[in-house]
């Protein structure tokens, strides 16, 4: 007993050093190094009485003449490897936390009403919804999949006192490589989700993220840290109005006390077009009329490039260079930067949040030789989160809002970035996107969710004599869009019939959603091993 009560009056006085040291961090050195020797000192009588608590928990040796009739000893319990760790581990291994925490088995069902072609764990982005003309539409979709499993391993350990490292890796099955099928086997393929290490220094109070987590505009539960609030719905899409991406990151925050809080992130670039296909065709753009429909240079990315330009707005992304080569990827010079403010005033969590990117392309005038040149322009965003336990372990409310120009990629639907301009360059896209919602905690096992979101654009558009581009443009025909093409079979479903057009396919202006759901908690608790 006394030893174990000496243990938590030296635990008591290094806790108070420790807080002893912050506010006299600003007074003469002299002060300051003497209550760090006083913390090494008492650091060093408290591991001397943990050795002396570890020697005196070894059992006794039992006595050598009634040594053979001692029953074998049962072998250790998983858990205590690192208490016996060989000496010829490493010296820091037994003081590095390792956890298995976010882990999990997943077996989901879904019914569709509408036929998406998407596995069971997610929706595709919710802006490709059929359309009646395609046969997807009146059909249906059932599906079940174990593809949103999880494996997760975190791993922690502090340098000193006052500096803490953490690496985490995140993994599930929803990728699917050109092997993967849903017949026989369902072999689907494992894929990175998140992938970094964390600084934290508790002196100093600042915080370093290099990896890939989720963007520092997703909303946390407290604070900047890496614990996001993400929605409780079991699609890996989340929900409509959700602002979110998982990307490389560089990633710095400062703390003050842990009520204020300000984070900058350097994030990885790519641009949201309104259909990212690969290569430059032509086709029937709609006039006022029918005798107006003309044959004009689509760029690439499916937008309407002005008459007597070309541009190029994305490349093939290239296998030899470790991408999928079966999309594009975007023109990029310069990272999108983030910018957050939080607050934790002791009631609910509150957010401020700001972006910069940047979208360029190349232009070239096709009757000109050595005519390219590459235009930027840029685009932002400002916006804003709170959440909020109105009824503390009961009723929890939030709701988030972002508004800005070529900030599609940033929320579930995947709306575009940016559209063609009429002089060729890309010109973002005005964008309104917001998500309200409750978590209800009626009993402790039990939570049910609601959450109604929207994402809008404004309409950016030209006319050019007879050539009609840009994005929501009043001249685009959708005679074809609730007429199902049955002429051009399953390699065309998404065509309109011949004489018809549908631009609402790639001209989307809203999506909102409402979805409500629960979750029953069967077992919480430690489990023997």
């Amino acid at each position: 007993m006394f030893i174990k009560r000496s243990i938590g009056i030296l635990l008591a006085g290094t806790v108070l050093g420790a807080s002893v040291a912050t506010p006299v961090f600003a007074q003469d050195a002299q002060t300051l190094q003497q209550l760090r020797n006083e913390i090494k000192t008492l650091q060093r009588q408290l591991r001397a009485l943990e050795e002396k608590v570890a020697q005196a928990k070894k059992p006794a040796p039992a006595p050598r003449q009634a040594a053979q009739n001692l029953p074998s000893a049962s072998p250790p319990r998983t858990g205590a490897l690192h208490t016996n760790a060989p000496s010829s581990w490493p010296s820091w291994l037994p003081k590095v936390e390792v956890s298995l925490a976010g882990t999990f088995i997943e077996a989901a069902g879904v019914w569709r009403q509408r036929n998406e072609n998407a596995s069971a764990a997610t929706d595709t982005p919710f802006s490709s919804l059929p359309f009646p003309n395609s046969p997807l539409y009146h059909e249906h979709e059932l599906g079940f999949s174990a593809q949103q499993s999880r494996l997760a391993l975190k791993a922690k350990g502090s340098i000193g006192p006052f500096q803490h490292l953490t690496a985490y890796f995140e993994m599930d099955f929803l990728g699917a490589g050109v092997t993967a099928n849903a017949r026989e086997s369902n072999s689907y393929n494992l894929r990175i989700r998140q992938a970094y290490l964390t600084y934290d220094t508790d002196y100093y109070h600042f915080h370093v993220l290099a990896g890939q987590a989720f963007s520092l505009l997703t909303q946390t539960k407290t604070g900047i840290t890496t614990d996001v609030n993400l929605p409780l719905t079991i699609d890996a899409q989340y929900v409509v109005g959700f602002n979110w991406t998982r990307q490389p990151q560089f990633r710095f925050v400062a703390d003050w006390e842990k009520i204020a809080w300000f984070g900058f992130s350097v994030e990885s670039p790519q641009i949201n077009f309104p259909s990212n296909s690969i290569g430059i065709f032509s086709g029937p753009q709609a006039g006022t009329g029918p005798s107006q429909n003309v044959t004009a240079a689509t760029a690439i990315g499916g937008a309407v490039a002005p008459p007597g330009l070309t541009v190029n707005t994305l490349n093939a992304c290239q296998a030899g260079g470790l991408l999928n080569s079966t999309t594009s990827c975007s023109i990029n010079n310069y990272p999108d930067l983030v910018q957050k403010f939080a607050l934790d005033p002791g009631w609910g969590h509150y957010e401020v949040v700001g972006i910069e990117r940047f979208f360029t392309d190349r232009v070239f005038t096709t009757a000109a030789l050595g005519s390219g040149s590459n235009r930027t322009t840029t685009g932002w965003g400002v916006g804003g989160s709170a959440l909020m336990p109105v009824w503390p372990k009961v009723i929890d409310l939030q709701g988030s809002v972002l508004y800005g120009a070529g900030l599609g990629r940033y929320a579930s639907s995947q709306l575009p970035d940016v559209t063609i301009g009429p002089d060729g360059t890309l010109t973002p896209l005005t964008t309104f996107q917001f998500l309200v919602g409750a978590v209800i905690h009626p009993v402790e096992p039990l939570d049910f969710y609601v959450y109604y979101g929207r994402e809008q654009l404004q309409p950016s558009y030209w006319r050019i004599g007879v050539v009609n581009g840009g994005y929501g443009n009043p001249n685009f025909l959708n005679t074809g869009c609730l007429i199902e093409n049955q002429a051009s079979g399953p390699a065309g479903f998404n065509d309109p019939i011949a004489g018809t057009v549908c631009s609402a396919a790639s001209n989307v202006e809203r999506v909102q959603e409402i979805t409500a759901g629960f979750w029953y908690n069967l077992y919480n608790g430690d489990m023997e091993g």
